[in-house]
């Protein structure tokens, strides 16, 4: 679709109390690296922690910023507001992380597209059914 893809990583830290803040630092570091207003338009493609640091990135860079979310967690609505930025929010009903119904109740306040999924959890898939696998994944791709 003619997009770069680059990719941001949260670095190799433990899980200790302060792992939030050393993975939304450095992937801010990685971000000032990179000469991200060359871009017409940039989007966020995040999944699970990941939905928390890009929607703190875009709080810190100057740039307008569109959210695809998949699977986001309960720190990361604050980020999930009436803005034209979130291209939709993506997750299972049965996600451990967050419960739908919050979910639903939120992006129904806010005014965001939420497509969740029937009978999955976290990773977006149904154990030991392939073929139900595969149509998440059709699900997932045509939203975009």
């Amino acid at each position: 679709m003619g997009y770069d893809l680059l990719l941001v990583s949260y670095g190799d830290f433990d899980n200790s109390e302060d792992y939030i803040e050393n993975a939304k630092n450095y992937a801010l570091m990685q971000m000032e690296k990179m000469n991200i207003s060359q871009y017409e338009d940039i989007v966020f493609v995040s999944k699970s922690m990941g939905t928390l640091i890009a929607g703190w990135l875009e709080t810190k860079i100057n740039e307008k910023v569109m959210h695809v979310y998949l699977t986001p967690l309960q720190e990361t609505l604050p980020y999930i507001t009436k803005t034209e930025n979130i291209k939709i929010v993506i997750a299972g009903t049965d996600d451990k992380y967050l419960n739908a119904s919050i979910l639903k109740a939120h992006c129904e306040q806010e005014g965001i597209h939420l497509l969740q999924i029937e009978g999955v959890g976290h990773r977006l898939e149904a154990k030991k059914d392939v073929g139900f696998n595969i149509d998440i994944l059709k699900q997932i791709v045509e939203q975009y």
